[in-house]
């Protein structure tokens, strides 16, 4: 299906690629390499990047573009780490008159406007692009390979959730022996100020626990502002709750300003992508991710009866 996706790129002058909401590593990862690589590979076609990024790395790789709305309309749109248009994050994807789209999430069968590439066995989006990059022998310089290296460490835990630790590493291999420098992105990711260590403060004395072995915190907005911080970095705190013993999954929930809730899930066993799924959400079947419209308890409460539940299938096995 790639070739597909090849004779729309060879088509169109102008490509837009998107990633999805809330942007990670992986997916600003995905956009920067597919950017990157596709100039250097067509110098002549104009190629931009679209969303927040992941905005401690713009100096490290690239900042993101700001592109002018008549650009869309003669577009096409690469969409990466991402199901379908809804779940882009600049939603003037919809403008553009070609798609595609390249992925690793379980696939929902919603994306419909063109060829897709979705590997649900790969551990990120950059894990599916760097094979393409090696198996079509496509250019790969410094940032290519930095900004692929960063969506495979990022989205793999940092090499704890891999489903092909032999390919996975072969793959890291060729991304160092052609420039990604892993120390210099273990330290950006590592790189802590005062306001995380009173996030995870609160974490470590907030949390929940549920009688059949699921951690959780939940974060109202009211503690975001005594914290200092936003859902979405409260959203990345996830794993300070993982791998207590006996607590084989953990969840957080992120109140916006708006009332909005970003959930996630994550575990060492039992499927949570299920579950994501369930509630309007998506992702990998041990880290997962959804949405509710509001910080309600009893939907809280009916969440973590459906991880419980998982946990109890998972100890039959």
């Amino acid at each position: 299906m790639f070739k597909e996706i090849i004779k729309l790129i060879e088509k169109h002058d102008s490509i837009v690629i998107f990633g999805h909401i809330n942007p990670d590593g992986d997916c600003y990862g995905s956009q920067v390499a597919l950017k990157r690589g596709l100039s250097l590979k067509y110098p002549n076609k104009k190629i931009y990047i679209t969303g927040s990024g992941v905005k401690s790395f713009f100096d490290f790789l690239m900042p993101m573009d700001i592109v002018p709305d008549e650009v869309f309309k003669h577009s096409l749109a690469i969409l990466v780490d991402g199901n379908d248009c809804s779940r882009m994050e600049d939603q003037r994807v919809n403008d553009c008159v070609a798609f595609c789209k390249i992925d690793h999430h379980v696939d929902t069968g919603t994306f419909v406007q063109g060829p897709s590439v979705v590997d649900e066995t790969a551990n990120s989006t950059c894990d599916v692009l760097t094979g393409i990059f090696i198996e079509g022998d496509y250019p790969v310089d410094k940032i290519v390979a930095n900004a692929l290296y960063l969506g495979i460490v990022t989205d793999s835990g940092r090499f704890q959730f891999v489903t092909n630790y032999a390919m996975t590493f072969d793959r890291a291999a060729f991304l160092c022996q052609n420039g990604a420098n892993p120390k210099a992105i273990n330290d950006i990711l590592n790189s802590v100020n005062e306001s995380s260590l009173i996030s995870k403060g609160f974490v470590f004395t907030h949390y929940k626990k549920s009688k059949e072995g699921t951690l959780y915190i939940i974060f109202t907005k009211e503690d975001l502002r005594k914290i200092g911080i936003s859902a979405n970095q409260a959203s990345g705190l996830v794993n300070s709750l993982s791998n207590v013993k006996g607590y084989p999954v953990w969840a957080s929930f992120a109140e916006y300003e708006d009332g909005n809730v970003r959930v996630e899930l994550r575990s060492n066993g039992p499927a949570v992508q299920p579950i994501a799924v369930k509630i309007g959400g998506g992702g990998h079947m041990y880290a997962a991710g959804a949405a509710l419209a509001k910080l309600n308890i009893t939907q809280v409460n009916q969440v973590i009866d459906m991880l419980d539940k998982a946990i109890i299938e998972w100890r039959k096995k």
